[in-house]
C-alpha cells in the first residue's frame, strides 16, 4: 500500500497545495536569478548602467533583481511570525537585545510629540498660491521666516512611520499616508504607540487647502492608508509605483502618475508652468516587495524618489528597502549630493528574515555615505510595533552611530511632529517648538 493510498482526500489536497506551492516559488527563484545573471554578463563592462537595475517581472509579479535579495516563503513568513508574537511582547524575557523601557506606558512616555508649525506651513502656502495667481513671484525672495527667504525654506515634519509632510519653497508634499491609530482597523492589526501630530485638517489646514502631492513608495498598509486616500482624494496628485494605480483608483481616485525605476518626471507644470524654479521627481529603484494580501503579492512596484529643485537633489525619500551596495552605488553617482535623506531606521529584527527588506541603522549610515547626503533624518520606527528589535533601539543606535562618526549633528532621528526648517542657501536647520 502506497503513503498516499493511506491519506484522506483533505490531506492528499493540502499536500498538493503545499507541493504546488513549493514547485512555484523554486520555479521564481531560479527565473529570478537566471535574470539577474543574465543583466550582470550583459553590463558587466560597464557597471554604471541602470539598465542592470530596470524593473523585472517573473509570472505576472514583479521580483528585486539584486543579489543581495532573498525571496520570503509563506513558511518563513508564518515561523517569523510566532517568533514575534513572543519577542514582540512588552515586558517579555524571550527578548535577545537589550531591552529599553519596562512596559508600553513607560515606551510611550519617552517618544515625545510636537505640534507642527502648521501657521508656517500654511503662510507659505499662501504667499506661493498668491504669486501663480497674480504671475508674480517676487515674494519668493521677500518673504522670509527666521531670516531664511521662502524661495530657500525646506521645511520637514515627521507624522510616524514613513509619512512625512514636507514643503520645499512653497510647494507641499506628502510621503507614505498614514495616520491612524491601526495599522489595519481597530479590529485587526497593531495600535499605534502614539497619535498622529496631525489629522486630516490639520493637513488640509497646514497646506491651505492645497496638497501638491502624494509620493506612495509601496502599498503596505503602514505606508498607504486607503481611508486617507479617499479622504485627500482628487485634491492632490498621487506619484506612485507601477501596478499601484488601480487600488486607488477603486476608490475613485484618477489624479494618478504611475512611475517606473529611473523614470524622471517635470512636475513643475503641475504647481504652474510660468514657476521660475524647475521641480522633478525621479523614480528609483528600493529593495522590497509589495501588497496587502495574500494574492496581490508583488502585483505593484516598490520605488524610493528623489526630489529635485533646478537639478539639484533636495529630497530623498527612501521609502522601505534592503540595503544593496551596487545599487546605492549607482543610486549615488546619479543623484548626490542629496540635501535631505529621509531613511528608514527601524523593522530589521530577526535579521535573517528583515535585512533583505529593511535596513538598519548603520545601514542607513552607508546609504548616505552613497548619496553624499548633507542631512539625514531616521525614521519608519517607533511607530507600530512590528519586529523584534526593543522600540526604541533604532534612535539610541543612529544617534551612537552617528556621533562616532561625527554626524551627529546632521544624522538624526526626528521628534514626531516636531517642524525643522532649512536653509537650502546656507544648509543651516532650525527647530521649531
Amino acid at each position: 500500500m502506497s503513503f498516499l493510498s493511506t491519506l484522506s482526500l483533505k490531506s492528499k489536497i493540502g499536500l498538493g497545495v503545499i507541493l504546488g506551492y513549493t514547485s512555484f516559488e523554486v520555479y521564481f527563484q531560479i527565473r529570478t536569478q537566471y535574470l539577474i545573471k543574465k543583466r550582470r554578463d550583459e553590463y558587466n563592462a560597464t557597471s554604471s548602467d541602470i539598465d542592470k537595475f530596470k524593473s523585472a517581472s517573473v509570472a505576472g509579479m514583479f521580483i528585486n533583481p539584486f543579489s543581495e535579495y532573498r525571496p520570503q516563503t509563506a513558511f518563513e513568513f508564518i515561523l517569523v511570525r510566532v517568533f514575534e508574537f513572543f519577542e514582540s511582547l512588552y515586558g517579555s524575557t524571550f527578548e535577545i537585545h537589550k531591552k529599553i523601557g519596562k512596559n508600553k506606558t513607560e515606551i510611550e512616555d519617552m517618544l515625545k510629540t510636537y505640534t507642527p508649525d502648521l501657521e508656517l506651513y500654511r503662510s507659505n502656502s499662501k504667499i506661493l498660491q498668491e504669486c501663480i495667481e497674480s504671475n508674480n513671484f517676487k515674494n519668493l525672495l521677500s518673504s522670509t521666516s527666521h531670516g531664511i527667504t521662502l524661495n530657500n525654506q525646506l521645511l520637514v515634519s515627521w507624522l510616524g512611520q514613513s509619512c512625512t509632510l514636507f514643503q520645499i519653497s512653497g510647494v507641499n508634499f506628502l510621503t507614505d499616508p498614514i495616520i491612524s491609530d491601526h495599522l489595519m482597523n481597530k479590529h485587526i492589526g497593531p495600535k499605534r504607540l502614539n497619535r498622529s501630530p496631525m489629522t486630516f485638517e490639520d493637513i488640509q489646514y497646514a497646506t491651505n487647502s492645497n496638497l501638491n502631492f502624494i509620493l506612495v513608495s509601496h502599498d503596505h498598509p503602514d505606508h498607504l492608508e486607503l481611508e486617507l486616500a479617499s479622504k485627500i482624494n482628487n485634491n492632490s496628485i498621487w506619484i506612485v509605483p507601477l501596478g499601484l494605480k488601480s487600488k486607488l483608483s477603486r476608490r475613485g481616485i484618477y489624479r494618478i502618475i504611475e512611475m517606473d525605476w529611473w523614470e524622471k518626471l517635470d512636475i513643475t507644470q503641475y504647481i504652474n508652468s510660468n514657476l521660475p524654479d524647475k521641480f522633478e521627481i525621479e523614480c528609483l529603484p528600493s529593495m522590497h516587495w509589495s501588497g496587502r494580501y495574500v494574492l496581490d503579492s508583488n502585483k505593484s512596484l516598490w520605488c524610493s524618489f528623489v526630489i529635485k529643485k533646478n537639478g539639484e537633489s533636495v529630497v530623498y525619500h527612501a521609502g522601505d528597502t534592503g540595503y544593496a551596495q551596487e545599487l546605492f552605488e549607482l543610486v549615488g553617482k546619479r543623484i548626490s549630493p542629496v540635501f535631505l535623506s529621509l531613511l528608514p531606521i527601524g523593522q530589521y529584527c530577526p535579521s535573517f528574515h528583515q535585512k533583505p527588506r529593511h535596513i538598519s541603522p548603520s545601514e542607513s549610515l552607508k546609504i548616505c555615505e552613497h548619496l553624499k547626503s548633507k542631512h539625514m533624518k531616521g525614521i519608519h520606527w517607533g511607530t507600530f510595533k512590528l519586529s523584534s528589535e526593543p522600540i526604541l533601539e533604532p534612535k539610541i543606535l543612529l544617534t551612537k552611530l552617528a556621533n562616532a562618526i561625527d554626524m551627529g549633528k546632521y544624522y538624526k532621528v526626528p521628534d514626531f511632529g516636531l517642524t525643522y526648517l532649512y536653509d537650502l542657501k546656507t544648509e543651516k536647520e532650525l527647530e521649531l517648538y
